[in-house]
């Protein structure tokens, strides 16, 4: 395996970071409000075909981390996916955000054939992404930076997501209101779609050209070499699902599912009904994209108190310590909530954003403290199964909590494209804002309860796998 460069390292992990998280934010905050506000689809409805394509994209997962091992073209292994299926993400995007004028009924096909059709080919992108990671570079260390750059690219995602995306839907607005202030239409998301869609296959793009010297045909043959290729073929279906049970004998890395998929619910509940929030409750929608520069912002001093977390308490300490902490922001918002407090709620919002963010990277190192422990139950390499159990647990996260957002919607009385809202459905939609990532750092922190991997037990199954030359 060549070494890898420096430059080469920035490439896979800001390009495919970029693109893999600027997809994935633009379906969390713009997907629920543009098929219900803008196209009609009840949110409810909207809910039950997110919860639909994800849970059904989840359980997809670790077939298409096989399938990527298994492949072998003049491409390579897995870069030969993410170059094939990102123009494909592209087009899949503009779809999402057009509106095709249809009956009531047609409407609910084509937003669930399209959004099960988006979710299905993102899985082919970025599961062949993430498996990368562990496939370009055999330094532990390595990998972690790689991962750190990779979750920090992400916060610079959202932000152009929340900030980018609220100026291009009013900058390509073609209705106007009484005062003459661009309203947002189906235009405007039809735009959206298309910048972002191109943005997303350039990003996967640079990330493959970066990975282009550790996975080509060179590599594969190399591999060959030392593999029996012809068996694990005939026997590909059967290793598969035998490979996928592997997670089961690891009650942390169940224990780490559950906790991530709880953070993730708590976040998708909180992306998705950002916009509502701030249109309706703060009366001002431009102020998203002055939120979105505050996540950014909190983030990235974030992103420097995770590292010293962990580096001071451990991978599991240091998730218990943010969990706890994210909590505090929330009651005291709720305590103290009022509209007219522009600066302080925020602010306070920014805040909140940041811990339950930083839960989730810190997941993303725990995963693999979890792949050092199947390795050494199985004596097998079990980081594919570990990083693939995280993800099912991500995207079953977010396809709950967008079930829960559009369920939760009509039940307050909140009427998508209307002039005002009732009091009832602007209490629910601050519910929803402020109240929900306690609920999400809780069932964490009980799933944390079960997690038996700690720095001590970690370093001590490390030393067994080098004394065993593993």
């Amino acid at each position: 395996m060549e070494k890898l460069t420096r430059s080469d390292k920035l490439l896979y992990a800001i390009g495919g970071g970029f693109a893999s998280n600027l997809s994935f934010y633009t379906m969390l905050v713009f997907f629920i409000t543009f098929a219900s506000d803008i196209y009609g689809v009840n949110p409810a409805t909207v809910g039950a075909i997110t919860l639909a394509a994800r849970g059904f994209d989840a359980l997809i997962d670790p077939i298409m981390g096989a399938i990527g091992d298994r492949t072998r073209t003049r491409l390579g292994k897995y870069r030969f996916w993410i170059i094939t299926s990102a123009p494909f993400l592209g087009v899949i995007t503009w779809m999402v955000f057009s509106s095709p004028e249809l009956s009531a009924t047609g409407k609910v096909i084509y937003v669930s054939f399209v959004y099960m059709m988006y979710s299905i080919i993102s899985t082919v992108s970025n599961i062949p992404y993430h498996s990368l990671t562990a496939y370009i570079t055999d330094k532990v260390s390595e990998r972690s930076n790689i991962v750190l750059l990779k979750q920090f690219t992400g916060i610079i995602a959202q932000f152009i997501v929340s900030a980018g995306g609220i100026y291009i839907l009013s900058a390509f607005s073609q209705t106007t209101n009484n005062a003459g202030n661009a309203v947002v239409d189906a235009y405007s998301y039809q735009y959206l779609g298309i910048l972002f869609g191109i943005i997303t296959t350039i990003g996967f793009w640079i990330c493959a050209y970066g990975a282009r010297k550790q996975d080509n045909w060179q590599r594969i043959q190399n591999d060959e070499i030392t593999r029996n290729a012809q068996e694990e073929d005939n026997h590909a279906i059967i290793g598969v699902f035998k490979h996928m049970a592997k997670a089961f004998r690891s009650r942390s890395l169940t224990s780490l599912a559950f906790a991530a998929a709880a953070n993730t619910l708590s976040l998708a509940i909180t992306a998705g009904v950002t916009v509502q929030f701030y249109t309706w409750v703060l009366n001002d929608a431009k102020l998203v994209a002055t939120g979105a520069l505050l996540n950014a912002l909190f983030g990235a001093v974030m992103y420097l108190v995770v590292k010293w977390l962990v580096h001071c308490f451990g991978n599991k300490s240091a998730f218990v310590i943010i969990c706890c902490i994210a909590i505090l922001p929330s009651l005291a918002l709720w305590l103290t909530f009022t509209p007219e407090s522009l600066t302080y709620t925020i602010v306070m919002l920014a805040c909140i954003m940041a811990f339950c963010q930083a839960g989730s990277l810190v997941t993303w190192m725990m995963v693999t403290d979890c792949a050092d422990e199947l390795r050494w139950k199985t004596k097998q390499n079990a980081a594919g199964i570990a990083s693939s159990t995280l993800t099912f647990a991500n995207k079953f996260g977010s396809a709950v909590g967008a079930f829960i957002l559009g369920w939760i919607l009509t039940f307050v009385g909140y009427v998508p494209g209307t002039l005002t809202q009732s009091d009832h459905a602007l209490q629910g939609l601050t519910m929803l804002m402020v109240l929900t990532p306690v609920c999400g750092q809780l069932l964490s922190l009980l799933a944390m309860a079960f997690y038996s991997l700690n720095r001590e037990n970690h370093k001590a199954i490390c030393m067994k796998l080098l004394g065993s030359g593993e």
